[in-house]
């Protein structure tokens, strides 16, 4: 008897699971901008590179001009359709091989699945995922942040592999006087501030967050321009680039999302900084300075140590310089944080695809080491000149 109990629950505990399994699908034409999006990605850990506007904006712009296709996977309650999950993805075609990639294409610094805290943990969500897939050659999910590794995997399997290279973030003080007392090195720090009371010594010096959408756009423009020829395969000197990057910052700037700084002297606008910002946490992505004109200044660092004190007048709680191990990081205290890729070699086409991909990823690192203005693995970004 007491056999057939356990059979029983067995049993019973089987259907249960079964019943509280999300209902899985494709969703290609699905709204980022909508509400149950909006409400689902305020209760999830997901990042700034999963925010409605970051990701209507990439769909829009980027994804159809890389030749990319949008593949996205939701998952509903079954029975009350509540948005449980949402896999924001693309798949695209490269040297033959058919990749499935989360939203990075060189603009989106952290990949992460957007899941809902009420997602059941023991149901078999990988193979119903798997199962409204279309078919790809290589799955490859990066950079993704260690506590979005187990959820990935969670949702769609493959394998985690380390990445060569980190992110970096410092976390912030209430008082910015008081911070940068205690993170800074006391010699950057007397440096720094030689540079910063030489700069604001200038007529008209300061930093402005630019507000009006015609003003923004502008300064995007001026900051690719001011990058031109700086940095090896810089993306945003591609028109298309340029425009998904404008259309962040213009339409994120009413709601604190995008950020786009200005640095001036006299009325002439030196340097620009770009970022996005969710829950007390800046992103920094891009910065352009006029560095032949005004490099004495180090407009760089003036502009990264200005900004800092601004977010936390705003009550920022990190300032994250994204991914990539540049030098002048470390100067501003950060913590390393490691980066991954979950991936898998789906086919034969695969293996030999990531293996030559590999190979051309290395040779290109041993060409970057030669050049001291070689940035990151995925992006490029400046230095603290």
């Amino acid at each position: 008897m007491q056999g057939l109990k356990v059979a029983h629950s067995e049993k019973a505990d089987s259907k249960s699971r079964a019943a509280e399994t999300p209902a899985v699908a494709l969703d290609p034409s699905f709204d980022f901008q909508s509400s149950e999006y909006a409400r689902l990605y305020a209760v999830s850990d997901a990042t700034a590179f999963q925010h409605p506007l970051w990701l209507t904006a990439f769909y829009d712009r980027l994804a159809g001009y890389r030749g990319a296709e949008k593949i996205v996977v939701t998952g509903r309650h079954p029975t009350g359709g509540e948005l449980l999950f949402v896999l924001p993805m693309i798949r695209r075609r490269h040297t033959g091989v058919v990749l499935l990639e989360s939203c990075d294409l060189g603009v989106s610094d952290y990949a992460a699945p957007v899941v809902s805290a009420n997602l059941p943990d023991n149901a078999p969500l990988a193979p119903a995922v798997r199962a409204v897939l279309p078919a790809f050659d290589i799955l490859r999910l990066r950079p993704v942040r260690p506590e979005h590794v187990a959820l990935w995997q969670l949702l769609l399997g493959g394998e985690a592999r380390k990445l060569d290279f980190s992110a970096h973030a410092t976390d912030l003080h209430d008082n910015f006087a008081i911070w940068r007392e205690t993170a800074l090195d006391g010699s950057f720090r007397r440096m720094l501030d030689r540079k910063k009371k030489r700069f604001l010594k200038q007529e008209g010096a300061q930093l402005q967050l630019l507000r009006e959408p015609g003003e923004i756009r502008a300064g995007i423009a001026q900051l690719a321009r001011l990058r031109a020829g700086r940095f090896d395969g810089d993306l945003i000197q591609g028109a298309e680039v340029e425009q998904f990057y404008a259309d962040v910052a213009a339409t994120g700037a009413a709601t604190g999302f995008a950020r786009t700084y200005v640095i001036a002297i006299a009325g002439e606008k030196i340097g620009y900084a770009f970022g996005i910002a969710v829950a007390g946490r800046f992103n920094y992505l891009l910065i352009g300075c006029d560095y032949d004109a005004h490099g004495r200044h180090s407009p760089g660092l003036v502009l990264y140590d200005t900004m800092i004190e601004d977010w936390m007048a705003n009550n920022g709680k990190v300032f994250d310089f994204t991914i990539g191990d540049e030098p002048f990081k470390h100067q501003f205290d950060t913590t390393a944080t490691p980066m991954f890729l979950v991936g898998e070699n789906a086919t034969w086409r695969g293996r030999l695809g990531a293996a030559a991909f590999a190979a051309r990823e290395q040779l290109r690192r041993l060409r970057t080491k030669t050049d001291d203005n070689a940035n990151s693995a995925n992006k490029t970004v400046s230095g603290g000149e």
